[in-house]
């Protein structure tokens, strides 16, 4: 199925996880899109992503994991969430990783779902949906910071009620983000192709840099960190895949990492963006157009799916590179599906 960025450091904040996250300070210019001048593996425009010929990206300031979220976090938040009575609401509970067998049993009704961590603990959850996700976010805000009042989530830009219950699809589809906030979020998706796709040097890069300074992005045919195209044998020393993950998930944190010190940004599992999806990433940037240049875009208006980025244990190599676009129904859930998460310095 399925000006110079200043680099990245380890960043301390209010919540107690952030040694797992990197701080990312893209350049202040903005990030001058580009056409490849190489080949990519597909011709359609989804294997461009964002930063596109003729649009200019400025991106605030953020800090993304290193990891993608475990089983073990995610079922730690829920168990919370049982315990103290704290009313969040879950469509789907997560599944520990994917092993070809769910534990039984046949979609989605996998004998263990939303069972206690194994020894497979630290595989990334899966069968989570985008409205699981945002909702779960939620809550582990309020676990980590003792209040919802750093709640990203909210139910529209005028009703700061914090989302809580993920099956009410309406609501959560129409879902408002208080970038303001600290709170845990998912990242957007010129977030997340930042964070893929950022480099130090012009190795396997292209330079996205305005007016002489040097952005250097992975080039879109590559997988994030890999210093060459998706169809080499570096594609499999930073990200697991359908040719070398035994057709399942794999303990996060194990391939190689990209500049920024992030793994797995390509393959072992697709992860939800924020966004809604668009064929076009720029159909709705005057929504975001601020003195010529795209600030903090965060897709579609609206949209049938939202966006999913990374490629999986599922997906052959060429699913894996930095450039490729996907999307997913947001209450749909998958072995190959879950999430890695964001926040605000």
């Amino acid at each position: 199925m399925l000006d110079e960025d200043s680099g990245s450091e380890e960043a301390g904040d209010w919540n107690s996880q952030s040694y797992d996250f990197v701080l990312v300070t893209p350049p202040a210019n903005g990030i001058v899109g580009v056409d490849p001048d190489y080949a990519l593996p597909g011709s359609q425009d989804y294997w461009k992503g964002v930063f596109i010929a003729g649009r200019t990206v400025k991106l605030s300031p953020y800090m993304i994991d290193k990891t993608e979220v475990t089983y073990e976090l995610w079922y730690s938040v829920l168990k919370w969430n049982t315990d103290n009575g704290k009313g969040y609401v879950f469509a789907n509970k997560g599944l520990e990783g994917w092993d070809g067998t769910g534990g039984g049993g046949t979609y989605p009704n996998y004998a263990n779902i939303g069972k206690p961590p194994t020894e497979n603990k630290n595989h990334p959850v899966t069968m989570v949906s985008w409205r699981d996700c945002i909702v779960w976010c939620n809550a582990y805000t309020e676990m980590t910071n003792g209040s919802d009042e750093q709640c990203i989530y909210r139910k529209s830009k005028t009703d700061s009620t914090v989302l809580k219950n993920a099956t009410d699809g309406a609501a959560c589809d129409s879902a408002y983000a208080d970038m303001n906030k600290k709170g845990f979020r998912l990242p957007t998706e010129a977030e997340w192709e930042y964070a893929a796709r950022r480099q130090n040097d012009n190795t396997n890069a292209t330079d996205y840099g305005e007016g002489g300074s040097e952005v250097w992005l992975t080039k879109l045919n590559s997988a994030s960190g890999a210093k060459d195209k998706w169809d080499t044998a570096e594609t499999g020393e930073v990200a697991w895949y359908w040719d070398n993950s035994g057709h399942k998930t794999h303990t996060v944190g194990k391939k190689r990492a990209n500049a920024l010190g992030l793994h797995d940004m390509s393959g072992n599992i697709w992860e939800w963006c924020f966004d809604w999806w668009n064929n076009n990433p720029t159909a709705n940037d005057s929504a975001y157009m601020q003195g010529g240049i795209v600030t903090d875009p965060q897709g579609g208006a609206s949209g049938a799916g939202r966006v999913l980025r990374g490629g999986s244990w599922g997906n052959y190599a060429s699913y894996c590179t930095v450039g490729k676009r996907y999307d997913y129904s947001p209450g749909r859930r998958h072995g190959a599906l879950g999430v890695r998460l964001a926040c605000r310095p």
